[in-house]
């Protein structure tokens, strides 16, 4: 029955052209709930306005602002330019103090104070020195300095005439000769 009846309220409403008075805008419900936050939050503020400006501010804003920006360029113009390299020049002389006092406190403080004598070289040091070239002397210098020393037979008696026959078999010739001279 409720529905013959809705049917029929709907019937007579077409029938004599009235509306029921309940229609809403299409997507009316779309923004609903921004539009409702917004209101509350409007509402929450204070009506009057806290950002006062001084009458006339706005009149004479441009001018001010373009007096102060002549201002600031005529402050840039008058700045003093310092160069970098008189900067460094100044410091020249305190790197080269420092360098210095650099280099006398590490030598001072890396000296050693044992020294080295002739006691403390081997023979071995003097053989390696010379099998490497480093020596230069001669046949000459060598019959000087043989001849200054003192020459034991016990020295030569240590080597066996097989070993000083191997040695000559083994040399070259011409090393041999060379040696001589």
């Amino acid at each position: 029955m409720n529905k013959e009846l809705k049917n029929s309220v709907d019937f007579i409403n077409q029938q004599v052209g009235k509306k029921t008075g309940f229609d809403i805008p299409e997507n009316y419900f779309k923004g609903i709930e921004e539009k409702v936050t917004t209101n509350i939050f409007l509402e929450d503020l204070p009506k009057e306005n806290t950002f006062k400006t001084p009458s006339n501010y706005f009149d004479t804003f441009e001018d001010d602002l373009f007096s102060k920006l002549n201002l600031n360029d005529k402050k840039e113009k008058e700045v003093k330019v310092i160069s970098i390299k008189n900067k460094v020049l100044q410091f020249i002389p305190f790197a080269a103090a420092a360098s210095v006092l650099l280099f006398i406190g590490l030598n001072y403080f890396n000296t050693t104070s044992s020294s080295v004598t002739f006691d403390d070289i081997t023979i071995a040091d003097v053989e390696s020195w010379y099998e490497n070239g480093y020596g230069d002397t001669d046949s000459d210098e060598l019959a000087i300095a043989f001849n200054e020393t003192n020459i034991e037979d016990d020295t030569f008696s240590s080597i066996s005439d097989e070993n000083l026959e191997e040695y000559l078999n083994d040399i070259d010739n011409s090393d041999f000769i060379n040696e001589i001279q």
